[in-house]
């Protein structure tokens, strides 16, 4: 996994006779160490691994010791050095995955707080960040993760101020990104920042990667977020199969066939016992086969929605479950629940 090969040097710039490539300063290469572990997202490394290869930079990987590891869907890899003989490195990547192998190892989290002093640029990805706010390394910074996590790195690091709606997050050192092929973001804004624009634009357009340079987005800004999970208040033996989902940033919707012992009452009567536990304040609502509640965040209100409609078989159920931006509302009578 390290981009050796044989190089031939030249003593001025211009293009590659051998490829037609633009030739690169030598040095202006990056060195980039990749923690593996266990368990680690394959996209996590892969994605920005490939961008960094592209700009001809050096990886190599870096594992507590050097016994081989698997990845999350089971590609063997033997890490190049162990933390105690890694090279020195301009950027260290951090990947997601089953990262509580790491956090649970104070050898590593050691060796990334003394890193720290050592690279330019820590980069992680997707539940990358969660290693890092464990090493400490997140402390009064501002840290992206892939969305559904965010609450919980919110909740693990209170110091860390967790931004949902960008694809990356640059503290200076410190770059986090959002989940998955968000790492690709943050490794082309490395580029980008350490070997210029341009450079950046080319591997994008080598990838044939629709980059977004300013890091504008992420799916933490979808309204499908706020959903509380079904998961949560489906009453055991119940079947449930999705049919539909969907949306956007100011609304989503859910639609599936809902089979349960539980009559239609007792189980929006249980449900919002549940639902309101949350966030989410129970409002009266006229229709018996329907329950509202609403909740605010960042300022802005939302109204959620759950709604049981008969099937033709006995015990079936179309559950519609839709959360949608709303004007702020005079405040209105509670519900009980």
């Amino acid at each position: 996994m390290t981009s050796h090969g044989p190089v031939k040097e030249y003593d001025k710039p211009g293009i590659c006779p051998s490829d037609g490539a633009e030739m690169i300063a030598k040095n202006s290469l990056l060195r980039v160490a990749v923690l593996v572990f266990d368990g680690v997202q394959d996209i996590d490394y892969a994605g920005p691994m490939e961008v960094f290869g592209q700009t001809g930079a050096t990886l190599f990987t870096v594992a507590a010791t050097t016994d081989a590891v698997h990845s999350t869907y089971g590609v063997k890899m033997q890490p190049d050095f162990d933390i105690d003989h890694a090279p020195a490195a301009d950027v260290l990547l951090i990947p997601g995955g089953n990262v509580g192998v790491v956090m649970g190892n104070p050898k590593v989290l050691d060796w990334l707080r003394q890193r720290k002093g050592d690279v330019s640029t820590m980069l992680s990805v997707c539940t990358g960040a969660f290693i890092l706010g464990k090493a400490g390394l997140l402390d009064g910074l501002s840290a992206s993760t892939i969305a559904g996590a965010s609450t919980q790195l919110a909740k693990m690091f209170p110091k860390t101020n967790v931004v949902t709606d960008r694809r990356y997050v640059d503290n200076g050192q410190i770059v986090t990104t959002g989940g998955l092929s968000a790492g690709i973001d943050g490794a082309l804004h490395v580029v980008e920042r350490e070997l210029g624009k341009l450079r950046a634009e080319d591997v994008a357009r080598g990838l044939e990667y629709e980059w977004h340079a300013d890091g504008k987005g992420g799916f933490g800004l979808l309204a499908g977020n706020l959903m509380p999970d079904v998961g949560g208040f489906l009453p055991d033996g119940a079947s449930w199969e999705r049919f539909e989902e969907g949306g956007d940033t100011k609304r989503w919707m859910i639609r599936g066939h809902l089979g349960m012992e539980a009559g239609a009452q007792v189980f929006l009567d249980d449900s919002a016992k549940i639902i309101a536990e949350g966030a989410w304040t129970p409002i009266a609502d006229s229709d018996r086969m329907h329950r509202s509640f609403v909740r605010s965040k960042g300022g802005q209100a939302w109204r959620f929605t759950l709604t049981l409609a008969r099937e033709a078989e006995p015990l079936h159920y179309q559950l519609t479950m839709a959360v949608r931006q709303v004007a702020a509302e005079k405040r209105r009578r509670p519900a009980k629940v």
